[in-house]
């Protein structure tokens, strides 16, 4: 992965010269940080807005827009938005290459398995490491974390930090066992605890209960088997042993686990003789089987890289998606605002206004109030279109246009019949639409409550289902 990530900093590090002279609209608020990627965006709009992906790229935004925002350039709002997610996704990915570049860098100081089956050692005082390598013996492969020691305080510094080792020593051995009185699974023969510069080997008593490496044998008894361990903790010309006892149950073990056991071993014994020398030297055969070491190399990097182009495909992605939900909304206000605006729109008729008058009064009241309706909106731009010369009937049609939902289009049927003919019924079919709205408006409240019902159901279970824990286990309790 280092390759391609070179190959995605040069081209972005390419894209940031060309587009060093772009200039950046003020709506994409950009920093510092920020400028150069949205360059680069606005250096990508204008190509692709000269070449044949324009239909493709912008026109499904801009149509959203000319929903959302009637009153507003579309075209330009849509090449904001272009820019916004496009410098984010350009953003996303350099940083994200850059660090992929770094973490590829990282694990390539880490060390490689030498053609002769050995790991480098590192000097005393820069600490242990560990490497994953694969062990395949006989074509069956299994999987080790092999730890490569490093190579050597006062007397009352020491005593000073013994009490407190003796008590993480015993919880470290017991490894995945909750206690002494139960173990159950193979012990865990720290050599050494972070933090610490002792260094530790272990005598795990009976032989018929653990072997040499802490692994429980097979053959213990089914109530179980005492068993007394002794740590040996040395540093330097300090030496002591810590001993306790352990009760030992026993387990079954899979071949692969035997294997791998048998691997840890062999390891185990290749560190002990080759504890004074520079190189760890790997065990070629165990239990007579030749041993095939490879290291088993990380994909860090390769996920990383993953992550970050399903990252900057969620950004770009993203935003087009919150415009659907923008006007799935809008739709959904539109609809119930439509029985109170038809509703005032009969009310003003009925009192003797004209539809032009009555539409008028219904935006002075709206834009008194200080909030924002859709519907409203819509209605206040009718009345700026007739405002600046476009006729009465034009702007209801544009009304109707810009709402899309089909009641819309049946009011403003109505609207059009009364300014043409004068329609003697007029006041009669508006007082019956308004009743019909009322009427949906009642079933889709219904329908909306029966819905909202239907989701409280699961957590009306979980909470009987808790009701009931509460009340039937106290009853077993006492029982």
């Amino acid at each position: 992965m280092f390759y391609p990530a070179i190959v995605v900093v040069v081209l972005m590090g390419i894209l940031g010269i060309i587009s060093a002279k772009e200039k950046v609209p003020g709506e994409c608020e950009a920093s510092a940080v920020t400028r150069p990627f949205y360059r680069m965006a606005v250096w990508l709009e204008r190509v692709l807005r000269d070449s044949s992906m324009r239909k493709r790229v912008f026109l499904q935004n801009e149509e959203r827009f000319r929903v959302l925002e009637p009153a507003a350039d579309a075209r330009r709002s849509a090449r904001i938005l272009f820019i916004k997610k496009c410098g984010l996704c350009f953003l996303l990915v350099t940083v994200g290459m850059i660090f992929t570049l770094l973490i590829t860098y990282s694990e390539a100081q880490e060390p490689v398995l030498g053609e002769d089956g050995s790991l480098m050692r590192r000097e005393y005082g820069k600490g242990r490491y560990s490497v994953e390598l694969d062990a395949e013996i006989d074509g069956e492969v299994s999987t080790v974390d092999v730890a490569v020691d490093e190579r050597v305080y006062t007397e009352a510094e020491i005593e000073e930090m013994l009490p407190d080792f003796r008590k993480r020593l015993e919880s470290a051995v017991l490894g995945k066992n909750e206690s002494p009185d139960h173990v159950c699974r193979d012990l865990n023969p720290v050599s050494e605890i972070k933090g610490y510069p002792f260094y530790v080997e272990w005598d795990f008593g009976n032989r018929e209960v653990f072997n040499r490496m802490g692994e429980i044998k097979e053959d213990i008894p089914a109530d179980g088997s005492i068993c007394e361990i002794t740590a040996h903790i040395s540093y330097e010309d300090h030496e002591e042993l810590y001993s306790f006892s352990v009760m030992a149950y026993p387990e079954e073990l899979s071949s692969a686990d035997r294997l791998k056991r048998s691997i840890e071993d062999a390891l185990s014994t290749a560190s002990d003789k080759s504890r004074s020398e520079v190189t760890y030297k790997l065990p070629s055969e165990i239990d007579g089987v030749a041993v095939k070491w490879q290291e088993r190399k990380k994909n860090s990097a390769v996920i990383l890289s993953v992550m970050i182009i399903v990252a900057a495909a969620a950004v770009y992605w993203g935003r087009d998606k919150d415009l659907d939900k923008k006007i799935k909304e809008r739709d959904e206000q539109l609809k119930q605002d439509y029985p109170e605006m038809v509703s005032k729109l009969s009310l003003y008729i009925g009192a003797g206004m004209s539809t032009r008058m009555a539409w008028r009064k219904m935006t002075d009241e709206y834009r008194q109030k200080g909030i924002t309706r859709y519907v409203y909106e819509e209605m206040l731009l009718a009345c700026r279109e007739m405002e600046s010369g476009v006729s009465e009937l034009q702007a209801y049609q544009h009304f109707a246009k810009r709402c899309r939902l089909q009641k819309y289009v049946k009011l403003v049927s109505l609207l059009e019949q009364n300014t043409r003919l004068g329609a003697a019924g007029f006041l009669s079919t508006m007082r019956s639409e308004c009743k019909d709205a009322l009427q949906e408006r009642k079933a889709e409240a219904r329908r909306m409550g029966e819905e909202a019902g239907t989701r409280l159901l699961l957590p009306m279970i979980m909470m009987l289902a808790i009701v009931m824990v509460v009340i039937i286990v106290p009853a077993f309790v006492s029982i």
